[in-house]
């Protein structure tokens, strides 16, 4: 071989390590998004003064146009490398949204109906979001409500335990499981016997049979069948909004009842079933407090407003 060639050949080699060693690679110093694709679905991009790699697997992908790169973000996997953070984007079937946490997709929920879809800003949104047991999920802390997700009947509140999504409640309220970005709002008003409760949060301590017609009571961290609601109004259910969230507290109406039954407030009054005595709840029970002999009985609502007026004439 002529010296000419094997120096052409020597040159040409160290001009590659040269290239080879000047392309941008994870973690190398930077000040700008590097100026040209690492693969038609990804580039590397400058984020505090370091490279990081950034996924492009949307319809556009990664392209070079007059000196400028453009990456579409709108789309990628679980697991992909990313470079915005809290950035969601659909997974490359629309199945799923995905986010991106410590430069990292990570699944956020299933899509239902349409699917995920991407606005004119590229931003990934989910109509009807869902999860299965057994997804993989990350939680920031041991209690985040918000990697959280309803099932996909929407009867039940899922959780991220471990880096799984586990069945944390029941929803047999109205209102079952709402899906929200903050995390899954469970509509836990109504109980069965069995079901988890918790003494101290007055929401969660006390819930309506699925009839409408009981209180559910909790003992010992599980509900328990309690007393009847043999008012008009039955067994209810306040709803209303705090923070940004829907709440649920049921509420028993026992202004009817019958001596013997079970009461929920000890000093709380009631018109017996036939309408002819006032009873009152004492020590658990309901006893009688007087016999009402007028025409008019006991009164749960008398005409001048008094509540639960025993006639005497």
């Amino acid at each position: 071989m002529k010296l000419r060639s094997v120096l052409v050949i020597l040159c040409g080699a160290a001009i590659a390590v040269v290239a080879a060693s000047c392309k941008p690679s994870v973690g190398g110093s930077c000040s700008e998004n590097a100026k040209s694709c690492d693969t038609p679905t990804s580039r590397m991009a400058c984020v505090n003064n370091h490279y990081v790699a950034e996924t492009c697997k949307g319809p556009n992908g990664c392209k070079e146009v007059g000196g400028n790169v453009t990456c579409d973000t709108s789309h990628g996997d679980i697991g992909d490398p990313c470079a915005s953070a809290n950035l969601y984007v659909c997974s490359t079937d629309n199945k799923m949204r995905l986010r991106c946490d410590d430069n990292k997709l990570i699944f956020i929920s299933r899509c239902a109906g349409i699917g995920c879809t991407n606005d004119d800003r590229g931003d990934a949104h989910c109509g009807n979001p869902f999860a299965l047991e057994g997804d993989a999920c990350k939680a920031k802390s041991e209690n985040d409500i918000s990697a959280g997700a309803c099932s996909e009947d929407g009867k039940s509140e899922l959780a991220c335990k471990n880096g799984k999504m586990v069945m944390a409640h029941a929803c047999r309220g109205e209102e079952a499981c709402s899906a929200l970005t903050s995390g899954p709002v469970c509509d836990r008003s109504t109980a069965l016997p069995g079901d988890p409760c918790d003494p101290n949060d007055p929401e969660l301590a006390v819930a309506c049979d699925p009839k409408g017609e009981s209180f559910m009571v909790c003992k010992n961290h599980k509900f328990v069948q309690g007393p009847k609601c043999g008012g008009e109004n039955k067994c209810g259910v306040a709803k209303y909004g705090i923070d940004g969230r829907r709440h649920f507290k049921a509420g028993c109406d026992q202004s009817i009842a019958s001596e013997g039954d079970e009461c929920v407030k000890d000093g709380g009054l009631a018109c017996s079933v036939d309408l002819k005595s006032r009873l009152t709840c004492t020590n658990g029970k309901f006893a009688l407090d007087k016999v009402c002999k007028g025409k008019d009985g006991c009164q749960v609502h008398a005409p001048d407003g008094s509540p639960f007026a025993c006639a005497e004439k």
